[in-house]
Formats: structure tokens, sequence, C-alpha cells
């Protein structure tokens, strides 16, 4: 059986998988726990190396885990099938095995994700395991893993459609009726892909936990989500809520916060929560991590179910709603406007791991960079598939920029669809391609093999992302700056990475139409192909450009975001990318009366002075929790005065 633990970055889904899946192998289960999140932290939360092969944990010998590694698991893949696939692409277009051999070596869309799936599948047959444990990557990488089946089934249609010509040459002419490779590849992909989809479909076979925090932000998002698994015949069985303060002291600060998560509560029990279990997980003081911190979380999520009626999942607890900044009067504050980290920028990221707060974050920035000079053109876009700048402004936000209600009408906010960008890009290469099959049938040749058009449904995973950025940054000249709320890491990479990749295929295709001028005139494809080339090409000169761009990372002072964030600075190191600062967010700088809050604010400063120390190269910038996290532009220019920097890095 599956059990896939999901939500919005950074709500605690490791922890939560990893618990559970600890307390399933104490009760006698054999249980293999797996994450499929480009950037693991299962290894950081148990505190064990992990790799892409199955590992023992520690302390009891039913459990075991790995980092699932999709990269490695499609090249073992590809070497299995390389020969038919390469086949169908070379009998099916007038390519010659050269050029099907150079756009093999690019990912399939879909394939990755089917074989990370298929691999689990395969290691729970193998008797290792009676439960598997999925923690996924956040919310926009999870919907799209667990749609791969269907993915892959839309692929094998195009390898389908690809071999049918040669398919009736062979069946008509040849008189041979028996299948080949390339046919047995093809019902291969599409009998995996129904079977695949028909377990994930399966109650019985596959739940789904959907983690989220006692905030207004991640149960939007959490709500979204669940709703989008409905639409997609996915049943999620159970809500985990996740970190939830515990009875205290009297404290200011902690009985606020408790009222306020309490509200939230009762908000989940009257909506995503109806037809559903509801576990709530209490906060610790330091993050759980190891299996003796983390068998303590599985005997929460283990435990009975809480009643949903409606009205009362917790206690009321002391305190008001009203907002608090925890930020002491004698500290010094400072705007984003006036750090020189951020100073002369035109294209500037922000990222890091899910639910550390870069969405908060970037919209506190572009709104303080908007109102500081009110000539300069700023855009705010969002590039994460589960968006949340809607969210944080209040306000409803499309794929059109637009001006925020209550903002300065000199910024303009956008939440990328990508699907929309890619369709686009699409349509004006297809347009090419009909023209040039229609030239080729005018010549004799047979329109069946020049199928170009199905080879753009092969193109590599992650490039509608990119072409949505393409599509702002080839307008760049319409705004002074540029600020991308990028996905939560994995994904943010990916799409760092996507300019090469794309203009490798891009490139690839090309020279295929040139090595074969002598039969056909490229005409408007090569130029879309060429000018596709160009863009990808100019993107990547202005990320490595480091007076224009800069990569901004967010993380928060704990062990797990910590080992994340050091993981990210190293790869934005490799990509040669500028990271003149680093985002400490939501810090308990001025903790309250009780022992707790002041625990909490003293481990906090332990993972700063660690951060400190590891990374001295960028100035560390630090922000100020709010209780509750701000909310709509007032809130959010607000908070974005009280952030707090080394002021020799101004």
């Amino acid at each position: 059986m599956f059990l896939f633990f999901g939500g919005k970055g950074g709500v605690g889904k490791t922890t939560c998988a990893a618990a559970r899946a600890i307390a399933e192998a104490a009760r006698g289960t054999r249980v293999l726990v797996v994450s499929t999140d480009p950037a693991h932290s299962l290894g950081d939360a148990l505190r064990k190396k992990l790799t892409s092969r199955p590992t023992a944990v520690a302390l009891t010998p039913r459990l075991y885990a790995l980092e699932l590694d999709a990269r490695r698991a499609f090249a073992r893949w590809l070497r299995e099938h390389r020969r038919p696939l390469g086949d169908i692409l070379e009998q099916g277009t007038w390519l010659d095995r050269e050029d099907v051999e150079e756009l093999l070596d690019l990912s399939i869309p879909g394939i990755d994700e089917l074989v990370g799936l298929l691999e689990i599948t395969r290691l729970a047959r193998s008797g290792l395991a009676d439960l598997i444990v999925v923690d996924t990557a956040p919310t926009g990488h999870t919907l799209r893993l667990l749609a791969s089946p269907e993915t892959v089934g839309a692929v094998a249609n195009v390898l389908d459609a690809l071999h049918e010509e040669h398919r009736l040459i062979r069946d008509q002419l040849a008189r041979v009726g028996r299948p080949e490779a390339s046919d047995r590849l093809i019902d291969l992909l599409a009998e995996q892909a129904r079977e695949m989809a028909a377990h994930l479909h399966d109650s019985r076979r596959t739940r789904v936990h959907w983690v989220t925090l006692p905030e207004e932000l991640s149960v939007y998002e959490a709500s979204d989500a669940v709703s989008a698994l409905a639409r997609s015949g996915l049943h999620v069985e159970a809500i985990i809520v996740n970190r939830v303060l515990p009875d205290g002291g009297p404290c200011p600060l902690c009985d606020r916060r408790r009222s306020l998560e309490n509200a939230v509560i009762k908000q989940i029990a009257r909506g995503i929560a109806r037809g559903r279990e509801v576990r709530v997980v209490p906060a610790e003081i330091r993050e759980p991590a190891g299996v003796k911190a983390l068998a303590k979380i599985g005997r929460a999520l283990a435990a009975p179910a809480l009643k949903h009626g409606g009205a009362d999942l917790r206690a009321r607890p002391r305190g008001s709603d009203s907002l608090v900044l925890s930020l002491s009067k004698d500290e010094h504050t400072i705007g984003p406007e006036a750090l020189d980290a951020f100073k002369g920028a035109k294209l500037l990221f922000f990222g890091g791991k899910g639910g550390v707060g870069k969405t908060t974050v970037a919209a506190a920035a572009a709104l303080r960079f908007a109102s500081a000079d009110a000539t300069r053109r700023v855009l705010l876009m969002s590039t994460d598939p589960a968006h949340s700048l809607g969210d944080v402004f209040a306000a409803k936000v499309g794929d059109s920029p637009r001006p925020i209600a209550g903002g300065p009408r000199n910024l303009l906010v956008q939440e990328l669809d990508a699907a929309r960008a890619w369709a686009t890009r699409r349509a004006a290469v297809e347009a090419a391609v009909d023209d040039l099959v229609a030239a080729l049938g005018s010549g004799g040749m047979s329109p069946t093999r020049t199928r170009l058009s199905e080879l753009i449904d092969l193109a590599p995973p992650g490039v509608d992302e990119l072409f949505g950025v393409l599509s702002v940054f080839e307008a760049r000249a319409e705004h002074d700056v540029i600020v991308i709320d990028t996905a939560p890491t994995g994904h943010a990479l990916r799409l760092l990475a996507m300019p090469d990749v794309v203009r490798d295929w891009a490139q690839a295709l090309l020279r295929v139409l040139l090595k074969y001028r002598a039969l056909v005139r490229p005409g408007q494809l090569a130029a879309e192909l060429v000018d596709m080339s160009r863009s990808t090409r100019e993107l990547r000169l202005a990320l490595r450009n480091r007076q224009d761009s800069r990569f901004i990372v967010v993380t928060r002072p704990a062990e797990v975001p910590g080992a994340e964030t050091s993981r990210l600075l190293r790869r934005l190191r490799s990509l040669h990318l500028a990271v003149p600062a680093i985002v400490a967010n939501a810090l308990t700088l001025a903790p309250g009366r009780c022992r707790s809050c002041r625990a909490t604010a003293s481990a906090e400063r332990h993972h700063l002075m660690a951060l400190a120390r590891a990374f001295g190269g960028p100035v560390i910038i630090q922000t100020p929790l709010s209780a509750p996290p701000p909310r709509g532009t007032k809130a959010l220019t607000r908070w974005g005065a009280r952030w707090i920097a080394d002021m020799a890095h101004r």
C-alpha cells in the first residue's frame, strides 16, 4: 500500500512521513519510507545518510528508507528501452539515427516520475515492505507526480502515432504481423500508465494524508490541492495540522498565537476536514530530527483521530486575535530597498526550502522597492505551480500583470500560467511545422513521415515554466525590476537549469532542419527555433550577470532548513549565480515571558550563528515573527520596514 504525505513546502511533510513510518515499523509492519522531492531532506530528518537504494534505519529491522533519484531511474529506463524508442522516432519521422540519439538524451515528460513510482512498486513486490510511505515534494510537484500516469499515457499515444506508418507498411507490404520491440514498448508504457493510475485511484491501495499548518496561507493552499486531487479522482483521507502550539503558562505572544491557531483549526474543521480524519501534532521547541525524536511525533500521528463536528477541535486559549510583531523597540531596523544586496538588481529571485516564507519576503521586498521610488517600474511574478501571491496580498492575482488594490501604481503582480505561456509558443512552432509538412507533401514526400509536431509533445519537462519566464524576460524593457517568487528548492533549481536544456533541445531540432535543407526549406520553423535558442541563451547570460541578476536565499534557523540551505547555496554557486544575501525569516526576536517562547528564541539564535559561520559571504537579514503572518499591502509594507541587517553591509 502507498501512503503519500503531501502539503505546502515547509509544513513538515518529511517529519510527518518519517514519524509515521517509524510508528508503523514499531507496530511490526515492514515499512519503506521514500522521498520523491528533488531537494531531499528525509536523510536530514532521520539523521541518516541515504541513497537511491534502501537503507536500514537504526532501532528497528523493519524500517528502510531511500531518497529517489528520478534522473538516475530515468537513465536506467532509457538504457533498457533506448533501441526500440529510437526505432520509433527514426521510423516515424525523417530523422536519422544520429539525430534521434541526440534527442533521446533529453528527458521525456512524465517518464521520470512514473519510473520512480514503478521503482517504488518493484521494491514493494520484492517483499521488502508491506507499506510504502512517500514523502513528496511541495504541492505543485506532488500534483505532477500523481498525474504522471496520465502524462505517460499521452506520450504512449504520441509514440503510437509516430509508429503507425511503419506498422502499416510492415503488416501490409512485408506481411509480417508479429509485434516488434517498438510495439512492445508502446504497449508496455500504456499498460504501466493504466496500472499505476488504477493503483493510485484505488483507496484500498493508495491513501493520501495532507499536512498543513494552523496558518491561513497554508490552509488556502491545502484547500486548493485537496480540490485538485479530488478532481483527479484521488481522495485525501486525513488532514494533519502540524506544529500547533501546546498549552503553556501565560505569555502575551504565545497566547495570541494560540488564539489565532484555534481560529484556523476551526476553519479547517468547517472546510477541508469534513469527511476526513484530523490529527493535530504539537510544536516542538527544537525541530524533531533523529529516530527517537520522530517516534514521539509518530505516536501522535498513530493516535485516534480527532472528532471534527465543527466546533471545538481544541479548547479556546487565552488572548486576542490582534496582530503582534515580536520585535523589541530598541532593535535597529531597515527596509530592503536600503540594502546594497538589492540595489541595482534588475532580476531578483527569492527562493529556498518550501514553507520558509519566500512569497511573503518577495512580496514585502517588491512593495518596498516600488514605494521607495515612484518612477521605478516593478513586476512581482510567481513561478510556483502552487501560487500563493494572491493569498499573501489578500487579492485576486492572475496571469496578466496588474496593480494590487492599495499598493503603489508602479507595482504590477502576476501569477505565471506556465501552461498558457507554453501553449502560445507551441502554437507558433506547430503553425510553422504545418507549413513545412504542406511543402513536403507537395514535393512528393509523405506528410506522415514529417510529423515533427509529435516531437514537441516530447519536449523536456519544465519547458512550460521556462517559456513563462521568457515571456516576461523578453519584455523586460517594460520593467526596471523583476522580482521572482520561485517554487521550492528542487523545482526552482530545475527552472534555473532549463535555459541550457531547452537551448540544447531547440538547437538539436534546428540542426536536423539544416541537415535536410536540400530536401526542405526550413523557413518559419527554423526562425521559431532560432528565436527560441536566442531567447534561452540571453536568459542564461542574464542569470549569470552578477550586477543585474541576484538570488536571495530565504531560510529559517532550524536544522532541516539549514541543511537544505547549504545544498542550495552550493548548487547556486555551481550555476555561477550571485547570492548576496540570506534572509533568516520569522525569528522570535523579542520572546514573551513563557519558557517555551524563550527556549525557541535561544534555539533560533544558535542556528543563526551557525548559519553566519558557515556562509560568511552573504549578508544575513533577519525578519521578525509576525502573528499572524503579514497579509495585505499595509501589513506587508510595515513588516518589510522592520528587517534587521548588518549595518556594515548596507
